[in-house]
């Protein structure tokens, strides 16, 4: 299913989002974690808080207003968030990082931008009015990274 242009700044948050798990996926021994630590850091401050807000509280209110969330999708994205939010405050404060928490921040943000591309997205653009996706659309924020 073609992605429907309201949500088009969402997905550009999404193409954010790879590149950052891709570099984090990479981190080996020889990484260093405290410039690893300041990008997740970056991103997170700058995009990914507020991109959760925005799939929170304007895309999700939106979304039941048609369908029902009670679903397995919906669901698994909302814990996914939390454990997104879990990893990233851990790197934030704790002194000795490892490669493995890196890593699984990396796996965990590129599978959760693939369920919300794949399966979430499609969902909602079937549910939701056209007309009501525009007008969610001058909610979203605009990405650092891409300007969407």
């Amino acid at each position: 299913m073609k992605r429907h242009e309201a949500l088009h700044p969402l997905s550009h948050h999404h193409h954010h989002a790879l590149v950052v798990a891709q570099q984090l996926k990479k981190t080996d021994e020889h990484a260093n974690k405290q410039e690893q630590r300041r990008s997740v850091i970056n991103f997170w401050q700058k995009d990914g808080a507020i991109h959760f807000r925005d799939e929170e509280e304007v895309l999700l209110p939106l979304y039941a207003q048609y369908a029902s969330v009670d679903q397995e999708p919906i669901k698994q994205m909302l814990m996914e968030h939390v454990q997104i939010r879990a990893l990233i405050a851990r790197i934030r404060t704790e002194q000795r990082l490892s490669v493995e928490q890196f890593q699984n921040l990396g796996e965990l943000l590129d599978n959760h931008v693939r369920l919300e591309e794949r399966v979430i997205f499609p969902m909602i653009q079937e549910a939701v009015p056209e007309n009501l996706l525009y007008l969610a659309n001058g909610q979203f924020h605009r990405d650092s990274y891409s300007g969407m």
